[in-house]
């Protein structure tokens, strides 16, 4: 007897936890996701490492790569240092392009939270000239410091940037000759506007308190329910063993 009050006891008990439980997933399944967002690893971006001092380029070499987003086209970025007539830092090659300002030779500067969108001819490429680079010697022209996140938005499905897809890269530049990247992502539908840092992982929404307490007074009043029940066949199985006794 005691046996059988036991397993159905844990019966019990695993039926409330499954209650509490597809209650909290319905209220978690609420939850907004930046499904959108694609984080870009930066260690290894088509087999380059980026993320060391000046991305791991040593003065007068360069580095380029393709990064392909599907039917938004791609970027070929370029990341210098002190090459040829004294270009530092990163540029995109005639395919794609990073943010710059009213300063042809710089690029945009973005805040964590800013939003990154705009006309395409913000986001130029330039297979010659300066765009958007932290240093070009030749010209005299020096990005000033910073600690923020360079705005890029790539090729597009016309190589200008139509249709395209906005992201940014966390970047720092000491305003001489050293810079570094740490972290990118992007925005996956074209054309959609990114905030710059957003990588996705949104802050839990605030839950409705009346909601969650409706939720849970079901799942309370169904454990009371069986512990009613249980309490009854307790009795019942009681005066059925004092009078077999």
């Amino acid at each position: 007897m005691k046996s059988l009050a036991r397993s159905q006891a844990a019966r019990r008990r695993a039926a409330a936890a499954a209650a509490v439980a597809s209650v909290g997933a319905g209220i978690l399944g609420t939850q907004s996701a930046e499904a959108g967002i694609v984080i870009l690893d930066l260690t290894n971006l088509n087999g380059v490492n980026l993320t060391g001092v000046n991305a791991g380029v040593t003065a007068g070499n360069s580095k380029s790569w393709y990064y392909n987003f599907g039917v938004a086209g791609k970027l070929q970025f370029g990341v210098m240092n002190n090459v040829n007539v004294g270009y530092t830092g990163i540029k995109l090659i005639g395919i794609g392009g990073v943010a710059h300002g009213s300063a042809y030779c710089t690029p945009s500067l973005y805040a964590f939270g800013a939003t990154i969108n705009g006309a395409v001819s913000n986001f130029d490429a330039s297979n010659f000239g300066c765009k958007a680079l932290f240093k070009y010697t030749n010209a005299g022209v020096t990005a000033p410091s910073f600690d923020g996140y360079l705005g890029f938005l790539s090729s597009g499905t016309d190589g200008n940037g139509t249709d395209g897809v906005y992201g940014w890269i966390k970047a720092t530049w000491n305003g001489t000759n050293t810079f570094q990247f740490y972290s990118a992502a992007y925005e996956s539908t074209p054309g959609l506007a990114i905030k710059a840092g957003d990588d996705g992982s949104a802050p839990v929404p605030e839950i409705d308190p009346s909601g969650l307490a409706s939720a849970m007074s079901l799942v309370m009043g169904s454990v009371a329910m069986l512990e009613q029940r249980r309490r009854k066949r307790a009795a019942v199985a009681a005066e059925s063993a004092a009078v077999t006794a």
